[in-house]
């Protein structure tokens, strides 16, 4: 499911969004900073504690996430779900991942006339205050609007 193109893609300059939702609950969602592959097929999505701490706890009850990872300037959108999502310590030796998905996203949402200092402003972070959230994704979805909206990812050989 997770071929090179699909795996560069979501370790671009994506906006990344994590959901997770409780038995019985409205989903809860947080903005990722950053995406890497974590043991093979895992992959692996930082986040501010402070900011996704209902998604965190819906995911501690549940171990269910579902991520959307979309590129503003043409929509193209990846999504992948997982049932195995577990929370571990961000690992500080990834902050040039999140400094390299900031350089990549803010060209794009400041394509489309977002002011550059509010992304910054939506993308500051202490790094204390970072998790990683870890899932084999067991789904995935190209979720493109247009004809192919919805229909699953090729399995990759």
């Amino acid at each position: 499911m997770l071929d090179h193109d699909i795996v560069a893609f979501i370790q671009s300059g994506v906006s990344i969004t994590l959901a997770a939702c409780a038995p019985g609950r409205l989903p809860s969602m947080s903005r990722g900073f950053a995406c890497k592959p974590v043991d093979g097929e895992a992959i692996g999505i930082i986040l501010p504690r402070t900011q996704a701490a209902e998604a965190l706890d819906n995911i501690r009850l549940t171990g269910r996430v579902a991520v959307a990872f979309t590129q503003p300037t043409t929509n193209r959108t990846t999504q992948l779900k997982g049932t195995d999502a577990r929370i571990t310590a961000f690992d500080p030796a990834d902050e040039p991942l999140i400094r390299k998905h900031i350089e990549e996203f803010v060209p794009e949402v400041v394509a489309l006339g977002t002011p550059e200092e509010l992304v910054h402003a939506l993308l500051s972070y202490q790094t204390e205050d970072l998790v990683m959230v870890v899932f084999t994704p067991s789904s995935g979805f190209d979720q493109t609007p247009g004809p192919k909206a919805g229909q699953p990812l090729p399995a990759t050989p």
